[in-house]
């Protein structure tokens, strides 16, 4: 099921704000993504595994082929990205970056919000992996996620309903 969907059924465009939604994703929003990819996350990835531009471009190109990847609209402007992957016990935040203007308003935090509830209608958990140098983990926590499992880079968090 499509994260629009999944956001829609527990109201993300009525509940929300009206001026943030998101829509579905066209093969031309792929350099949007890939740009926004490295405004959001070179510094983190820098830091843990060393940038590499033909590297990331690949993997965004083949995760962009592969996955679904919603554009996230605030007052009908582009300003970021999210993917999940749903399975049967569990969503899986694979991707989520806002461009930086925007970030530290709660946009992201509402959005984050209506999956959480829409974990709860389903009766899974929320998980997502981190980087350990990135910031948004403190949101993350704040939210109620917990570090399940990690590793050298990493944390592989997970949000129950409790």
């Amino acid at each position: 099921m499509k994260l629009r969907l999944l956001l829609r059924k527990v109201g993300f465009t009525q509940n929300i704000m009206s001026s943030l939604q998101t829509r579905k994703t066209t093969a031309f929003d792929f350099d949007f993504i890939y740009d926004l990819h490295r405004q959001t996350f070179y510094s983190y990835v820098e830091q843990t595994w060393g940038w590499k531009e033909e590297v990331q471009l690949n993997g965004m190109r083949e995760d962009f082929d592969s996955l679904l990847f919603e554009i996230i609209c605030y007052k009908e402007i582009d300003i970021g990205v999210i993917s999940v992957i749903e399975q049967e016990d569990e969503l899986f935040l694979n991707y989520i970056a806002i461009q930086p203007l925007h970030q530290n308003k709660g946009l992201g935090t509402q959005i984050l919000d209506q999956l959480l509830e829409q974990a709860v209608v389903r009766g899974v958990p929320v998980k997502l992996s981190v980087m350990r140098v990135n910031p948004a983990k403190t949101l993350y926590e704040r939210l109620g996620f917990r570090v399940v499992s990690s590793d050298e880079n990493q944390f592989l968090m997970e949000w129950r309903n409790r």
